[in-house]
């Protein structure tokens, strides 16, 4: 028989504790008594090992009064808890108090089961700025090097999707934005993407962050901006004004010109050339060939020979990039399967099957430990990555929505990042009531699922008709592009002039119309929303990186954009971080 020493000691102490046996000290914490036993807490906690051997007051007193303000009675009793008995209670009320009194008490397990449930519950699961803020500046101040570190690659990875959103620009501190800005995974398209998120944050409160502008501003690669971006953002009274910043730019001339012609030049082309590890790019799946992806510096599609071939595959239909998978719904023969792409050792595998739905899957989208499978008439599905099973979940559709006029891009996770969103298109039932070759021209539909309840909701109508549109989300804002308004009412596939683009204005619970009077006629399915320029390629949103000022009168020029529409049209697009050193030179 096996004994666990380690177990029965703690379970010992525990019982010591309860019943009042060899207790010789006593926390006390405002009127609250906590008994304790030296040897426990000594060993437990560098702060009391520390105060009991180092010749302290407190080493030979009976009662010890913690007065430090980060320690209250319940939190106090929790650090107890966990030391004796190993059960921890903290939810997400009380964790940051838990973590601050026991960094102070030096009590290491108790930190990282903080860290670990932070980890879990916040950084994975429920990631939002202002928790963010709270969690960084906690781990910075109390040195928690691997805590700031998991949240940092997190936010990270979201870079580009995030930068320039209105939390971003609020809630992101300076010290923050220099730490992120020195990471070398920070994802984003080039940095010129990035210099211009830099110079957006400062100005969106300028008097404020012009005091650290100099900081930020160093931290970008300016080495690696476009000459003309540095000249138009660096170059006016207020940025004359700070010396480094002058510095910066003549520096960025000298390279840009003169790369070789002196050791200042030599000094910032080691210092602001550096490529970052990771960069965002635009990916196309091709079931069965190389892949490829979009250089949004030459403007051209390239070969991604670094990712392995996807050659099981005939056809390929969606994808969704969760963690460091990537997962791509297919077809092989007359079978529809899930691959999954691990981006770490380049490697294709594939999720079990549906038991008794071989069915095409037209969109995946993830939320939370669950990625959702949505069909165009048929009940959806959701995969957890805990358990590698599928569940059936409700169905959203209608015998008055139209199975043919769902969507390329139909689902996306709505703002709060807690409901999944669907568009639908409509249909008109003919005499029989089994064939639908009517279509209406009438307007989508919108199902919005809730994962706790199980349960759909249908929210308010688009304005327009909407066949093969695009459903995506823009400064948290859900929009509709792309597709045709119209659809033949022999074959189903969309017909006649491109859709309206229209925004979800949630206060109000109503879609309104986007006007495109500064997008010029173009077939790279472009459309402006919020003053970004989106392509709408293969049914995907594409963003230009391109921002039109508000006081702009003119259509926005998109020749240099004629590439983008060479691309397979069978072909799946996504976003993938991929490493620089994998993507080719010509």
């Amino acid at each position: 028989m096996v004994v666990n020493n380690c177990e029965m000691l703690l379970s010992k102490c525990a019982q010591f504790k309860e019943e009042g046996q060899f207790i010789d000290v006593r926390l006390k914490v405002g009127e609250d008594i906590f008994p304790a036993h030296r040897i426990v807490l000594a060993a437990n906690s560098d702060y009391f090992y520390a105060m009991f051997t180092n010749g302290m007051k407190e080493a030979n007193q009976e009662e010890i009064e913690l007065k430090d303000e980060s320690i209250s009675p319940n939190v106090l009793k929790i650090i107890m808890d966990s030391i004796y008995t190993g059960e921890f209670q903290v939810n997400e009320d009380n964790v940051f108090e838990v973590l601050a009194a026991a960094d102070h008490l030096q009590v290491t397990t108790v930190v990282q089961k903080c860290c670990d449930f932070l980890l879990t519950e916040f950084v994975k699961l429920r990631f939002d700025f202002e928790t963010y803020s709270r969690i960084w500046e906690i781990a910075h101040s109390h040195g928690l090097k691997n805590l700031q570190d998991a949240t940092e690659s997190e936010m990270a990875k979201m870079y580009k999707d995030v930068c320039e959103s209105e939390e971003f620009l609020v809630h992101i501190g300076g010290d923050q934005l220099l730490s992120l800005l020195s990471r070398d995974d920070l994802n984003a398209h080039s940095e010129t993407f990035v210099f211009k998120s830099v110079m957006q944050w400062i100005k969106h409160k300028k008097e404020e962050r012009m005091t650290v502008a100099s900081k930020v501003i160093g931290a970008v690669r300016l080495g690696l901006v476009d000459i003309q971006e540095l000249i138009t953002e660096l170059d006016t009274q207020e940025m004359r004004m700070l010396p480094e910043v002058n510095t910066f730019l003549l520096e960025s001339l000298l390279y840009n010109y003169q790369p070789s012609s002196n050791a200042v030049a030599s000094e910032f082309a080691t210092n602001k050339t550096k490529p970052r590890s990771m960069k965002s790019v635009l990916v196309a799946i091709i079931p069965q060939a190389q892949m490829q992806y979009f250089d949004f510096e030459t403007k051209n599609w390239k070969p991604l020979p670094s990712m392995t071939q996807l050659t099981e595959a005939d056809a390929c239909f969606c994808a969704e990039y969760v963690g460091n998978h990537l997962y791509v719904a297919a077809q092989k023969g007359r079978d529809f399967i899930t691959y999954h792409y691990d981006t770490v050792t380049d490697t294709w595998g594939s999720l079990p099957p549906i038991l008794g739905c071989n069915q095409k899957i037209d969109s995946l989208c993830s939320i939370g430990d669950y990625i959702y499978a949505i069909r165009e008439s048929k009940p959806p599905h959701r995969f957890s990555l805990k358990t590698n099973q599928w569940q059936c979940i409700q169905p959203f559709y209608t015998r008055e929505t139209c199975p043919n006029a769902f969507c390329g891009k139909a689902s996306v996770v709505s703002p709060d990042n807690s409901n999944l969103l669907v568009l639908q298109g409509q249909r008109k039932q003919n005499s029989n009531k089994d064939v639908f070759d009517f279509w209406a021209k009438k307007s989508a539909v919108i199902f919005c699922f809730d994962p706790e309840r199980n349960e759909w909701k249908c929210k308010t109508s688009t304005k327009s008709a909407h066949f093969r549109s695009c459903l995506f989300l823009v400064n948290r804002k859900l929009c509709i592009a792309g597709g045709t308004s119209s659809i033949c009412s022999l074959i189903g596939t969309p017909s006649g002039k491109g859709a309206a683009v229209e925004v979800y204005d949630e206060q109000n619970n109503e879609w309104t119309y986007v006007k495109q009077n500064r997008i010029p006629k173009n077939n790279l399915g472009a459309v402006e929303v919020e003053g970004r320029v989106y392509f709408i390629i293969n049914n995907f949103p594409i963003d230009s990186g391109i921002r039109i000022p508000p006081e702009e009168v003119y259509p926005v020029p998109l020749d240099e954009w004629k590439n983008l529409r060479k691309v397979d049209n069978n072909a799946v697009l996504c976003y993938l971080p991929v490493r620089n050193e994998s993507l080719t030179a010509e």
